[in-house]
């Protein structure tokens, strides 16, 4: 079979100017950034940690040394950069992430229209628009580019962007440059997340791989490129050693920009029920199954699609009203079998089938190393997706932790039904039966993106609680049930009427946004005490930062800890229980914020005060 080579569908391209392309992005950009606006983080949940580290840093605390984390040291820096050149707010943060995901939109439109067209470019990176960048799909925010419950994850996908791009061009080019840029790129990757760290690494080797199978100068080139690449992603964590080894000592450095690596092992917290349930790993059998059935329906689709789109299209001619009617029909019946929440478990399936074929396309354009090196690109992203994928097991999915994820995958489905089939189909058949599909394919893709945006409208249109205050104002949800933005804010009043300047303040076992927009230091060493941080730490460090600076005030908040696999914090020995003892027997009882945390499932936020009469706790039965 002879390759096909990009962009085979130009016809459409010709009337799709680069000019209309960035202004239809700059459109939906800004639309979503409008619509979503101030709506994107959650009042209570791991959005305060992302503010409260870099604020803590501008300060003068080091992070591993005064302040734990699970991931690694490059995003706390980074946003305390942000901080220190622009100001301390939310909106510094939220602007700056918004740039970041911009130029990654940008990159990841070069790297897919680099080996196809700029309609599947356009689709790809519009679908990443609409569906990853702005979205609300849980009653939990935090899962955007905007507001992300770890900045690791928004930073090492822009990195890995710029890493793949980077590679790309060090190899049409053979300039030295964009080996060594992409090389810090890599260094940076490693300083963030170990799972999108590992990802980018398979990409990295699969580039090499294509690299040295394109040809005999290229399989030359790797002797000088992995020396440069390699030495540059030293780069950073070298810099980052050196800063920590200014501050504590060198074994200890050594852990630290190693910490996201370390940090997991050991701990069980991968075995935990939330993660084993994340991967689909708690019913294996029958999630394997699910995956398997939707990507039957997307195989028996694509079969439909071929057939009505070749059959009855005369060389040269328009196809007859029979043939519209047919595309039509089916074009309905693949909107209406598009169920939110249902495709995505065929992510990964349909990723190691757009991989297989892009690799087949590279190893078939071999002898055309310009055309082989275009379609490189395609692979190396394709490995880049399904390596990362991996991390949701038989439980792929878009919402939740699919927001950064599950991205690349999704623009590799794109690449699949939007290009490369088309590309297969105007081989054998006239040009308009590859129309035909691609047009099937795309007005599918923009029903399946509907109901994500109708659900993120759904939330949104239940925040019209104003939190906090100037550039650190956000709006909480106000629906039934979701009390937590009213709770911080009425927590936030008390504080600021009651508690003296300079007060300290320490918030159990989550909710250090109080801290942040009060701008009250925490004693604690490890802020977040939900269960994966508590394994990750152990109670005991938590119980010595307590009794060596005991806060002035401790918050006692709600928080439904069930999907963990533990009760709520304080009343089980496994979770919380000394802790809370210790609190109850050195602290007042203050008033109660919404309903009482330990007693009602709703729960609120207890607020107890240091230096006056004890609690009185109840003697054992």
């Amino acid at each position: 079979m002879p390759a096909v080579k990009p962009p085979a569908a130009g016809a459409r391209d010709r009337g799709l100017r680069p000019a209309l392309i960035l202004a239809a992005h700059a459109v939906v950009f800004a639309t979503l950034a409008w619509w979503s606006w101030r709506k994107w983080p959650d009042p209570l949940i791991d959005f305060g940690r992302e503010l409260y580290i870099p604020w803590q840093i501008t300060r003068g605390r080091v992070l591993y040394r005064d302040l734990a984390s699970l991931f690694g040291p490059l995003s706390p820096y980074l946003n305390a950069l942000w901080f220190r050149l622009f100001g301390t707010s939310l909106m510094t943060l939220a602007v700056c992430n918004l740039v970041i995901f911009a130029l990654t939109v940008a990159g990841i439109y070069r790297l897919i229209r680099v080996s196809t067209d700029r309609v599947t470019a356009s689709a790809a990176s519009l679908s990443t628009l609409f569906l990853f960048g702005f979205s609300q799909y849980v009653a939990v925010g935090n899962y955007n580019f905007a507001s992300p419950y770890s900045h690791e994850a928004t930073h090492g996908m822009a990195l890995s962007v710029a890493l793949l791009v980077c590679l790309q061009q060090a190899a049409a080019t053979r300039r030295r440059i964009f080996c060594g840029i992409g090389g810090v790129c890599f260094g940076l990757l490693i300083l963030t997340k170990p799972d999108i760290a590992l990802a980018a690494a398979a990409g990295v080797a699969t580039a090499w791989i294509g690299a040295g199978l394109a040809g005999t100068s290229d399989r030359r080139d790797l002797r000088w490129r992995v020396p440069l690449f390699l030495a540059s992603a030293a780069l950073p964590p070298s810099l980052f050693f050196l800063y920590f080894a200014a501050h504590m000592q060198p074994g200890e450095a050594l852990r630290a920009i190693a910490g996201a690596w370390t940090a997991l092992p050991g701990t069980g917290i991968a075995e935990s029920e939330f993660y084993l349930r994340g991967m689909g790993l708690d019913h294996p059998v029958a999630n394997a199954i699910a995956m398997l059935q939707m990507f039957a329906a997307f195989l028996a689709l694509v079969a439909a699609a071929l057939v009505v789109s070749c059959t009855g299209v005369p060389a040269h001619a328009r196809p007859s009203t029979i043939a519209r009617l047919g595309r039509l029909a089916l074009l309905v019946v693949a909107i209406l079998s598009v169920r939110q929440g249902a495709w995505p478990r065929a992510l990964p399936l349909i990723t190691l089938a757009g991989l297989i074929a892009a690799a087949l396309m590279f190893l078939r354009a071999r002898n055309d190393r310009e055309h082989a090196l275009r379609l490189l690109s395609l692979v190396v992203w394709s490995a880049f997706a399904l390596v990362l994928l991996a991390k949701m097991g038989l439980n792929a999915r878009i919402v939740h932790y699919g927001f950064y994820l599950a991205l690349p995958a999704t623009s590799v489905a794109i690449v699949l039904t939007g290009w490369l089939i088309p590309q297969l189909i105007a081989m054998r058949y006239p040009p308009a039966a590859g129309r035909s599909f691609r047009q099937i394919a795309l007005w599918t893709l923009a029903a399946a993106i509907v109901p994500y945006l109708a659900l993120s409208n759904a939330w949104y249109r239940t925040k019209g609680l104003t939190v906090g205050s100037g550039a650190d104002r956000f709006l909480a949800s106000t629906a039934p049930g979701h009390r937590q933005g009213a709770a911080v804010l009425e927590a936030q009043q008390w504080l600021e009427r009651s508690a003296p300047p300079g007060a300290t303040l320490a918030v159990l076992p989550e909710g250090v946004m109080l801290n942040y927009l009060l701008r009250r230091d925490s004693p604690l060493r490890v802020i977040n005490l939900m269960p994966p941080e508590l394994q990750a730490f152990g109670e005991e460090g938590v119980r010595h930062s307590l009794e060596a600076a005991p806060p002035d005030f401790v918050l006692l908040v709600h928080e439904d800890v069930s999907e963990y696999g533990y009760p709520r914090f304080g009343t089980d020995p496994r979770y919380g229980l000394g802790i809370l003892t210790w609190v109850k027997a050195h602290y007042r009882r203050g008033p109660v914020i919404g309903l009482d945390p330990m007693a009602d499932p709703a729960g609120g936020i207890e607020i107890f005060e240091y230096g006056k009469e004890p609690w009185q706790v109840a003697p054992p039965r």
